[in-house]
């Protein structure tokens, strides 16, 4: 007689095991009002082939917005990252804040691929201005600002 309650027990353990396993986590936001929704952001509108709205959301030094010129020059640097990531699904997302207006976010893609963002606020919006891609076991290339100048 002590067999159905034994069963139900472990029935219910095992359900609610299940919730735990399959539970998942909400979508981070896309949006330019934090900065990983920034990055999000960056990586959306390069898979999605908009390079040249790619080149809105980067920015000088202390957030301070890019020329048009300056943002023409860099859509031939974003076309051939988009040929490189677009489409790679994103593995891992971490953040650091160094300041309450400067942060720096690593998105990992496909396990082989790192984006590292440097990102500053200006009013409420946080703008990249700084990226470097870093292939697996390679040493980074700086994408934007153009280590030359």
């Amino acid at each position: 007689m002590t067999f159905p309650p034994m069963l139900l027990s472990i029935g219910l353990l095992l359900g609610g095991c299940q919730n735990w396993w399959t539970a998942r986590q909400e979508p981070l936001p896309s949006d330019p009002t934090t900065p990983v929704g920034t990055a999000l952001l960056f990586k959306k509108l390069l898979d999605s082939g908009s390079t040249a709205d790619a080149t809105c959301l980067l920015a000088a030094s202390r957030g301070k917005p890019l020329l048009a010129e300056q943002r023409y020059e860099l859509l031939p640097e974003l076309e051939r990252l988009r040929s490189l990531v677009g489409g790679l699904p994103i593995t891992y997302c971490r953040t650091d804040s160094s300041a309450p207006f400067r942060s720096v976010v690593w998105l990992e893609l496909d396990y082989l691929y790192t984006l590292r963002f440097t990102l500053d606020r200006r009013d409420s919006l946080w703008f990249i201005t700084a990226l470097e891609f870093i292939p697996w076991h390679r040493p980074a290339v700086p994408l934007f600002p153009d280590p030359a100048e």
